[in-house]
């Protein structure tokens, strides 16, 4: 009986080879978008779910309220680990690492090589019994023993040494805490495999923190004994029992750690302890990690819709693209039943070419998820290989969605032609039922307004993102080029590195700031600013601080007064505003201009406030996320004492050239230190990867449900025409001209594409309406965008439907009235 279902469909197939390529590659680029997709979410899902026993994995963190502001971080006091394993049985393990926030220099001395590397971490011994800890080289048992040892990553040790052991080697570090600026030998005592991309922590280096001893208990202080209001915060993770109450753990410890902290009314601070695999997810710690390491959940449902929504179109093409066929197959099924067999037998025959026809669009699929992997890549920004596309998860997931399809798909095909009266078919009679109508036309419906909300959600966020980068300083991000100077350099130099540079007549400026734009993790620009005029009103502003070119090289628009001079070295205690801090005073410009100012950071003492006076007034312009308010600004022409990054406009067109003049003159003016560089563009793509991954995935993934749904409208418009080949005929030989027959063919699908634009438009407006709502700055949802979407959709479906209805209006009326 198999034997036989599969042999009449090879031949059905072999007889009916356009709708079989249709019915195919449809499913084909819907089932390789989903897995796409799944690849996508599976990765996002497993983020630091590779350690062992990753479930019982936890971070202890600290909540705290000062100042009016409460938040959450990954951060929390030194003595916090020692009294939980002391104390409480629960906890297995645990595991405390530093994390100094300046990048680090690494230095071998032999090839003269310097990398420079954020990702440094000072970690004991107890780090492996936490972490994953797989060394390629070394004994991991004495990884750490000494106070000068480090591990390095698989990338790094070949970076550095090639393909060699370097256990033994000597690499040096130069860190602005860690060290002082100093260069310090560490000897290499392992080499640790590369941890997945889908990993919090990307450790390039871990270092013993044996060599930390010195500034961990420097000034009569030790961090290891801080509970809260001193010095010494860390990443602290903990192993608990699979059994662990940690509402009760958590509670149990707050109590412990408020009897030791000192009592201070202005601030408070609680344990808190949270499940390592939800911390990629954790909105809380987006201050603690880098933005990249912290996602949006919400995305992931996103992409969960959008991987239905385009099977469901895939779905929808073969359910239209069968019963569109159907005339082609009446007799053989009437035929089959006058001959015996039942309506099972059909139903079974159908569903298994059905899933015959999904199988071999699997095995399409898989050859179009490989060819489409590095554009996926690309977009995504995630580095999937064959290896992932062959994880059991996903082939599980794959294999289940392409079950699901080939079942839900032939369904209706199958209870439908299975049921055609064999009376009927065999005396050519109409056997299509108002049902069977309607349900066709319901599907296209909801194939087309499915289209139209993808059109329409990936033109929303498109504009959203231009707008985005449309910003004051994201407009001149592709020629800022950022060199990190913060914790590299001395001051004393910067000035003739300065003038080396510009003595390149083809560079504009060179400037000194704030690391711009400011990300949420980078911490915070607040401080209390008071204008003696105005009595003892404090103001929490933003401060900015640079040197005196900073408004030229940010194309800074002046609104009011005079920018900074060179020629003035007064300026150095000028401040420009922007508008919002011109509207938080509430006072005419010309009573602003010269007024004094006194500023400093919220944690500085009052002896430590600097006085200026205010010179101009600027357009306001966005220097943190968009997602945030302008607020008011007060830009300093004098360098912050740590946060210090210079900026060079390159001449478009000769980036690399002039990168590579401008790492010669480092190297004469500053010898022995680390050449860390970017482009301000970079930055704002890291600021926005989120929103930047999910417009690009929705562009792509809607240009494959475009194409789907062009495949649909063709299957339908050739049942349409199949189905009134005999009208045509008769209304050509009554004289009915080529326009009037494809307007009669045009219209069932003119009126579809209405009822789905009563549905799309409002649904549409309403997703994208939420999706803004997180962003402070946005873009109007216009009707324009709207009808653009429904004109392309209309565009497209006349494009596709007249092939069908041309060749139907041009055949012989004699061909289509002869009796069959």
């Amino acid at each position: 009986m198999l034997r036989n279902y599969l042999l009449i469909a090879l031949r059905t197939f072999k007889r009916q080879k356009g709708f079989t390529l249709l019915n195919v590659f449809g499913l084909a680029i819907g089932l390789a978008s989903v897995t796409l997709i799944y690849l996508f979410i599976i990765d996002e899902e497993g983020f630091d779910r590779f350690h062992p026993d990753s479930d019982n994995l936890y971070i202890l963190g600290s909540h705290q309220k000062s100042n009016g502001q409460e938040y959450t971080t990954a951060y929390a006091a030194g003595a916090w680990l020692n009294a939980l394993k002391s104390r409480f049985p629960d906890v297995t393990g645990g595991t405390q690492v530093v994390s100094l926030g300046y990048p680090a220099s690494f230095w071998d001395k032999k090839s003269d090589k310097i990398l420079l590397s954020e990702n440094a971490f000072w970690v004991n011994s107890d780090f492996k019994e936490v972490f994953l800890f797989p060394l390629l080289h070394g004994n991991p048992e004495t990884a750490f023993e000494k106070p000068n040892g480090i591990v390095l990553s698989r990338t790094i040790a070949r970076q550095f040494f090639g393909d060699q052991n370097p256990v033994g080697k000597t690499l040096e570090i130069s860190h602005i805490y860690a060290t002082e600026n100093r260069y310090v030998p560490l000897t290499v005592t392992g080499v640790l495999e590369d941890y997945p991309a889908n990993s919090h922590i990307q450790p390039d280096y871990l270092i013993s923190t044996g060599m930390l001893r010195p500034m961990m208990t420097a000034n009569n202080q030790n961090w290891l004994e801080n509970w809260g209001n001193g010095a010494g915060y860390f990443l602290t993770y903990l192993h608990l029992k699979p059994t662990a109450d940690v509402g009760k753990l958590t509670k149990s410890l707050n109590q412990v750690v408020q009897a030791n902290l000192k009592k201070d009314p202005m601030q408070t601070i609680e344990p808190v302890i949270m499940p390592l695999k939800d911390v990629h997810f954790n909105e809380a710690l987006r201050s603690s990690y880098n933005n990249s390491r912290i996602g949006d959940v919400k995305y992931l449902y996103i992409f969960a819709c959008t991987a239905l929504l385009v099977i469901i179109i895939a779905s929808i093409n073969y359910m239209n693209l069968a019963t569109a066929r159907a005339v082609r197959r009446a007799k053989e099924i009437g035929l089959r039943k006058v001959l015996g067999s039942n309506r099972l037998q059909l139903i079974w025959q159908f569903l298994g070419e059905s899933l015959f026809t999904t199988f071999i669009a699997l095995l399409i699929a898989f050859m179009l998820t490989l060819f489409l992997l590095p554009v996926f890549n690309l977009i995504s920004g995630k580095q999937f290989t064959l290896a992932h596309l062959v994880q059991g998860r996903l082939i599980g997931m794959t294999l289940g969605t392409t079950l699901l399809v080939g079942l839900l798909a032939g369904s209706y095909p199958a209870l439908y032609l299975s049921g055609l009266l064999p009376v009927s078919i065999l005396k050519n009679a109409r056997f299509t039922s108002p049902s069977s109508d309607w349900l066709r036309k319901g599907l296209v419906v909801l194939q087309y307004t499915i289209t139209m909300l993808l059109i329409i959600s990936t033109w929303v966020m498109m504009k959203q993102m231009n707008y985005i980068h449309q910003s004051t300083l994201s407009k001149s991000g592709d020629q800022l080029l950022s060199i990190r100077w913060s914790g590299m350099a001395s001051m004393d130099k910067y000035r003739s590195l300065k003038q080396r540079i510009l003595e390149d007549s083809e560079i504009e400026v060179v400037t000194m700031a704030n690391h711009l734009p400011n990300q949420d993790y980078f911490g915070s620009l607040d401080h209390d600013v008071t204008f003696p005029q105005l009595g003892n009103q404090s103001y929490r502003w933003a401060g900015m601080n640079g040197d005196f070119d900073l408004p030229q090289a940010f194309s800074l628009e002046l609104l009011a007064g005079r920018r900074f001079r060179n020629d003035t070295p007064a300026d150095s205690s000028a401040y420009l505003l922007n508008e919002s801090a011109l509207k938080a005073l509430g006072l005419p410009l010309d009573k602003v201009l010269g007024m004094r100012l006194t500023i400093k950071r919220p944690y500085e003492q009052a002896n430590q406030k600097k006085e200026g006076t205010v010179i101009g007034i600027v357009r306001d312009f966005p220097f943190r996320s968009i997602h945030h308010t302008i607020s008011p600004l007060a830009i300093s022409a004098r360098p912050d004492p740590e946060d210090r990054i210079v900026y060079i406009k390159l001449p478009a067109g000769k980036f690399q050239e002039k990168i590579a003049e401008v790492e010669a003159k480092w190297k004469q003016v500053l010898p022995g230190v680390g050449f860390g560089h970017w482009f301000m563009s970079e930055e704002f793509g890291r600021m926005y990867e989120g929103e930047n991954r999910m417009a690009g995935l929705f562009k792509a993934f809607s240009l494959l449900s475009i194409l789907i749904a062009c495949m649909g409208l063709f299957g339908l418009s050739s049942y349409l025409a199949e189905r009134r080949k005999k009208e045509i005929g008769i209304r050509k030989v009554m004289g009915a001209s080529l326009t009037q027959i494809l307007g009669l063919l045009f219209t069932p699908f003119l009126t579809l594409l209405a009822v789905a634009c009563l549905l799309a438009i409002p649904l549409g407006w309403y997703m994208m309406h939420r999706w803004l709502q997180d962003f402070t700055y946005r873009v109007s949802l216009d009707v324009f965008i709207f009808l653009l979407s429904i004109f392309l959709v209309m565009f497209l479906t006349m494009v596709v439907v007249s092939y069908e209805t041309i060749r139907a209006a041009f055949v012989n009326p004699i061909k289509s009235l002869r009796s069959e």
